[in-house]
């Protein structure tokens, strides 16, 4: 009888222990998620935008002003503070925390929509923004490889002057020569890519902050020789971030600097769903 309450007791241990084990690795794995356990001054959002639409149109990458507008002010009634990546990179010499709530809106491509449209809003706002450029197709129609092609004015990329004027509230940085997907490139071609970047600033006089995001969020993602070869590459031409998509929060300090994660923000969205990733990171546990 002894034997068997002895047994028992062993059996109950052991179950609790595999409970407490199983527990612990939830933790871990939503703490990756989430970042539900790291303190706000640790915590650094981004999300994705491209382009704003005025006549109710919503797909992917397009989100009705009007639906922007309601996220702005969800930004602006929760506190949220947004910065500028070259705001982040001092805080990072400076071995600064990050302050509570902090966020960095992007906007991919450069269409003609965030002159018009954006730089207002984030002017009315006191926002901050930074805008990925496609530098070699600066001022002109929208073709990424033959798509997209469409002879209205917001289906523009914004001109030289345009760029200039939204510095008030706008940080530039690139986003490739031609919006090509580095993951299909080879490395000499990224090389080529990245040289025409460099002319098209010095012959524009261009103020370009040397971060990177990734057209369609490609780039060499296998750890190894070649992932080396290619973050090298963009030291030597001066890029000093490079931007993913990933859908999480990321970590501050940032470990890896160039694989900063953003969290892509759809047109189709529910306020729901922006809520939870502006909060979260991502709407899903995987």
């Amino acid at each position: 009888m002894r034997r068997n309450t002895m047994f028992y007791q062993y059996v109950m241990i052991y179950f609790l222990l595999g409970v407490v084990f199983l527990l612990v690795i939830f933790l871990v794995v939503l703490n990756m998620q989430f970042k539900l356990f790291y303190a706000s001054k640790n915590k650094l959002r981004i999300l994705e935008y491209h382009s704003i639409s005025t006549n109710g149109f919503a797909d992917q990458i397009t989100i009705k002003k009007e639906t922007l507008i309601a996220q702005f002010e969800y930004l602006k009634v929760n506190k949220y503070q947004t910065l500028w990546l070259s705001d982040v990179e001092t805080m990072l010499k400076n071995k600064q925390s990050l302050p509570s709530k902090s966020i960095v809106l992007t906007f991919d491509d450069g269409f003609l929509d965030n002159y018009t449209e954006l730089y207002p809003l984030l002017k009315e706002y006191d926002f901050k923004a930074v805008l990925f450029v496609v530098l070699g197709k600066i001022g002109q129609k929208i073709d990424w490889g033959g798509k997209f092609i469409n002879e209205n004015d917001n289906m523009r990329l914004m001109n030289r002057v345009q760029l200039d004027t939204i510095g008030t509230h706008i940080e530039l940085g690139y986003h490739t020569f031609k919006h090509d997907n580095y993951a299909l490139l080879s490395l000499i071609e990224i090389e080529s890519d990245l040289k025409l970047c460099q002319e098209v600033i010095d012959k524009e006089n261009l103020n370009v902050f040397p971060a990177l995001a990734y057209a369609y969020g490609g780039y060499y993602r296998k750890r190894g020789h070649e992932q080396k070869a290619f973050f090298d590459l963009l030291k030597k031409y001066g890029i000093r971030y490079g931007l993913r998509i990933g859908n999480r929060i990321n970590v501050f300090p940032l470990k890896n600097q160039y694989e900063i994660q953003r969290i892509d923000i759809r047109g189709g969205d529910r306020f729901e769903v922006f809520k939870k990733k502006v909060r979260l990171g991502r709407k899903k546990l995987f």
